[in-house]
């Protein structure tokens, strides 16, 4: 057994924002209040699945014509794989005509009231609609990065596509050619988060008796409850969490190292004596579910580690999941 230091242990739990999803074409159309909004997404996942277009012949609008019907099709290999789907109109009024953008029938287009044209990526129909499409809308996450400049200038879309548009980021371009080469009926997405939020937790308690008690520190408990952690310290973190998690295949750094006492970005969780880091990341909104080789899929994951300088300690994990 561990040897518990003390009777407080702190923990930092990273929270993710819910993504934003888009296929690489779509980041250079991106500009205005959202690319704005988008400024303070640093931290990418570059992810495949099938490829999904909408079957133009399967459309339909419901009686009440405040509903749109119609099929995913699924492309596996030279077949297709036709999965059914119900879309509410997403505003006030009645569908009076639908169709499709032009091949590869990506985008759904429909008229409200007979005066209001809208056009919907089928990523928002697959978000927002009733559908049984399962292991075909999740996500295979192939690579974590970020971007994150010291006057605020680099983000995520600048890595990706460059600061003009016309360069790019040269892992996302190697996984962009390798899956048009080695898978053809698949296609990549990008999903954006933002690590805004992060909360301190403590324990307290339990049968194994610390060698410091309460009286030792007494300002342990604010210390850790009140402890601060700068913006690009907290996106090295969630980075680093997320490979040594999901074990992308591009990645290389962090991938079976972190945590290591020698890792700078841990130099602030030391500081404040926090012995463990959680990283939550969700797709919860997004009607899908992420996943890796190493890890199955699921539209929550909330990797935790412990994060120790000495490894005969006990950490906050080790009391709460073990010696509770």
């Amino acid at each position: 057994m561990k040897t518990r230091m003390h009777a407080i242990e702190g923990l930092l739990e990273l929270i993710s924002t819910d993504p934003w999803v888009f296929k690489p074409a779509e980041l250079y159309k991106i500009d205005g209040p959202l690319r704005e909004q988008l400024t303070r997404y640093n931290l990418y996942l570059v992810a495949r699945r099938q490829r999904l277009s909408i079957d133009q012949s399967s459309l339909a609008i419901s009686d009440s014509q405040e509903e749109i019907s119609g099929n995913f099709v699924v492309h596996i290999q030279d077949e297709k794989k036709y999965i059914p789907f119900t879309y509410p109109c997403p505003i006030e009024g009645k569908v009076t005509q639908i169709g499709l953008a032009e091949y590869p029938h990506s985008y759904l287009r429909f008229i409200v009231n007979d005066v209001h044209p809208v056009q919907i990526r089928l990523h928002d129909i697959l978000r927002f609609s009733v559908h049984k499409l399962g292991k075909y809308a999740d996500l295979k996450i192939e690579y974590v990065g970020q971007s994150f400049g010291t006057d605020g200038s680099s983000d995520a879309m600048q890595r990706l596509i460059g600061k003009t548009g016309k360069q790019g980021h040269g892992c996302l371009q190697k996984v962009l050619a390798d899956i048009n080469e080695k898978y053809p009926d698949q296609e990549a997405h990008i999903l954006l988060y933002s690590y805004e939020e992060y909360k301190n937790y403590i324990h307290a308690g339990g049968a194994v008796q610390p060698t410091y008690d309460f009286d030792h520190d007494e300002n342990r408990f604010e210390n850790l409850m009140t402890a601060k952690y700068s913006r690009d310290n907290r996106i090295d973190l969630a980075e680093a969490t997320l490979i040594r998690y999901f074990e992308p295949i591009y990645n290389d750094t962090y991938k079976k190292t972190f945590p290591k006492k020698t890792h700078d970005m841990l130099q602030s969780l030391f500081e404040y004596d926090v012995t463990g880091l959680a990283v939550s990341i969700s797709t919860l909104e997004h009607n899908l579910r992420i996943y890796s080789d190493k890890v199955s899929a699921s539209n929550m994951h909330c990797p935790q580690f412990s994060i120790l300088k000495d490894s005969e300690r006990a950490s906050f994990l080790d009391l709460t999941m073990k010696y509770a």
